[in-house]
């Protein structure tokens, strides 16, 4: 079968496809062809079968297969393509994706440099001297006593004493002895605490005769203590007076 072509006013040529009646009639056609209907000594031919006598309902679904037809046939059944139709709608969005696990920290990076010293900052200005202080007084410590008996051969007897706190000290002391015997001997010693620090020790005059003793001495002491002249005597009796002691502070 030719395909017609037919002009139209614009002179462009359209094709004209085979109507489904010329169609079914070569299936048929075809399948008869194929087919396992043979007269006695020949076949049936296309010339043989009125139009319309085979119609697509008498032929079994999947009777007649592309195989069984001819190429022109195969090539009339083609169905030309239609125009593409209208773009669908877009679909909707998807779930969103679980969101995947936040990775590891990355190792600290090394610390930078340091910094330049900042200048130094201008001196303060210098304060105002205070006032000087009213000087100090030393003011002695002394101590005076009168009579003291000293027995014969007695252990040493105090004749003055005198209470002072730490401190450094020139210590000035005195007393006056007086025995009954001539020729005594006579020992006097200053002392502060327990420490001896001057010691006097002396043959006497003629008995009944006064004698004057002096002792003096540089100390130090670390805590309250109690300065003492001692006397004694040796054969006769004897006694001490104006006895006197002097504690003077040296800072």
């Amino acid at each position: 079968m030719k395909k017609l072509a037919i002009r139209n006013s614009g002179d462009q040529e359209r094709q004209r496809w085979p109507t489904p009646s010329i169609v079914v009639a070569g299936v048929a056609l075809f399948i008869a062809l194929g087919g396992s209907a043979i007269a006695a000594n020949s076949l049936i031919r296309a010339g043989d079968i009125a139009p319309g006598a085979v119609m697509s309902k008498t032929i079994k679904n999947g009777g007649v297969e592309p195989k069984d037809l001819s190429t022109r046939t195969r090539a009339l059944l083609q169905v030309a393509e239609g125009v593409a139709g209208a773009e669908g709608d877009a679909g909707s969005n998807g779930t969103p994706g679980v969101p995947g696990a936040n990775g590891t920290n990355g190792a600290n990076g090394p610390n930078g440099p340091n910094g330049a010293n900042g200048i130094d900052g201008t001196n303060g200005i210098d304060g105002t001297n205070g006032t000087n202080g009213i000087d100090g007084t030393i003011t002695p410590l002394s101590a005076t006593a009168g009579p003291t008996e000293l027995p014969t051969a007695s252990p040493p007897t105090t004749v003055v004493s005198l209470a002072v706190p730490a401190g450094n000290y020139v210590v000035l002391a005195k007393t006056q002895l007086s025995h009954t015997g001539a020729g005594d001997t006579i020992d006097c010693v200053l002392k502060a605490g327990t420490a001896s620090i001057d010691k006097v020790a002396m043959k006497t005059l003629p008995a009944l005769a006064a004698i004057p003793v002096s002792l003096q001495a540089v100390t130090v002491t670390i805590s309250p203590s109690q300065l003492s002249v001692e006397c004694d005597v040796l054969t006769a009796n004897g006694s001490a007076n104006f006895s006197s002691l002097i504690a003077i502070p040296t800072g």
